[in-house]
């Protein structure tokens, strides 16, 4: 059987093949009746699109690589929707891979994506990957944003947030609430992103005269369930904390359970703040009072720039910012 190439398209529809190739992808000025046209033309010859081809052609694909570290965590689906939906709205395909903070598979999806032409990638490095992983990068000049966890090469755009302020918002809103002896829970040791939360933190409790308590600043995985283990221990050795800032809602969720087991009520004897703003955080009861980062508008944010980088932009790598805002719910309490 012979192959329907886009000639017979453009023959049977009475166009050009420039015509049919635009309206495949989407692309010009077509009006409604010739599109229309194509598109029956399309059908009655059963005309398949070669993708292959077409990114031969093109030297790149219409696919789009994402690599987290984390594919469980919450606020990385939100983020990954805002990111499909921008990508969508430009005909691309998303693919996604989760590193699990292992450097080795998140070379060998990076590698993946080049031999198949990727036209681009958005990545959440993982959290040990050497400065010769960016430098090979840079040198394959693959169009590449980096999202969430910044990294130390500025030759990258960069869309995340305010971590330090975010937890700023979060400790003066605890000691405006009366609140002195307030612990930080979760969140890993090696963490940049940690460290920055932790400042702000810190910082606020230093700037109102408080005292920095080291045994009540605990690391713990990015998990409910780590966040509960974290947790009951701290707060049956320390009854005097009336407060905990948690490095992530999902391990706010999990301290939520263990003043449970303890018979503490959220709001009332401790108030407790998360960081992400996750779906889950209005949901709860009470609700958990966090801070929102946007996570559906750094996804979206990310696709609309890595789309002008594919087209050509080549202006001075970006840093893109989006500031964090305080959403108070029950778990705090409320004031007067």
């Amino acid at each position: 059987m012979t192959s329907i190439t886009l000639a017979d398209v453009a023959a049977h529809a009475g166009v050009s093949t420039a015509t049919v190739s635009m309206v495949l992808r989407n692309r010009g000025r077509i009006s409604a009746a010739t599109r229309r046209r194509v598109l029956e033309a399309i059908d009655t010859l059963g005309y398949v699109y070669n993708q292959t081809a077409a990114n031969l052609r093109n030297r790149r694909s219409n696919q789009i690589g994402l690599l987290l570290h984390d594919i469980t965590n919450p606020f990385y689906a939100e983020m990954t929707a805002g990111l499909s939906q921008e990508m969508a709205r430009h005909d691309l395909m998303l693919f996604l891979a989760n590193s699990e903070e292992s450097v080795e598979r998140q070379q060998k999806f990076v590698d993946s994506l080049l031999q198949n032409s990727a036209g681009g990638m958005v990545l959440c490095a993982a959290r040990q990957t050497p400065p010769l992983f960016f430098e090979a990068l840079k040198r394959r000049k693959i169009p590449a944003i980096m999202v969430v966890r910044p990294v130390n090469d500025a030759h990258f755009d960069f869309v995340g947030t305010d971590n330090f302020l975010g937890t700023q918002l979060a400790t003066r809103h605890l000691i405006a609430m009366g609140h002195r002896n307030i612990a930080f829970i979760g969140g890993s040791a090696t963490s940049s992103t940690r460290a920055q939360r932790l400042g702000g933190y810190t910082s606020t409790l230093v700037e109102n005269g408080l005292p920095i308590r080291q045994e009540w600043i605990l690391c713990s995985d990015a998990s409910q369930s780590a966040g509960c283990q974290a947790a009951e221990p701290l707060f049956r050795a320390y009854p005097a904390i009336t407060a905990a800032l948690c490095y992530q809602d999902v391990v706010a969720l999990g301290v939520m359970q263990a003043l449970r087991a303890l018979n503490r009520q959220i709001g009332r004897d401790v108030a407790l703040i998360g960081f992400d703003d996750i779906t889950e955080a209005a949901l709860v009861q009470p609700g958990l009072t966090t801070i929102s980062v946007a996570a559906r508008e750094i996804g979206r944010t990310a696709g609309e720039l890595l789309f002008r980088r594919m087209q050509g932009n080549d202006e001075p790598p970006k840093r893109i910012i989006l500031p964090p805002t305080l959403v108070i719910r029950g778990s705090c309490g409320f004031s007067g």
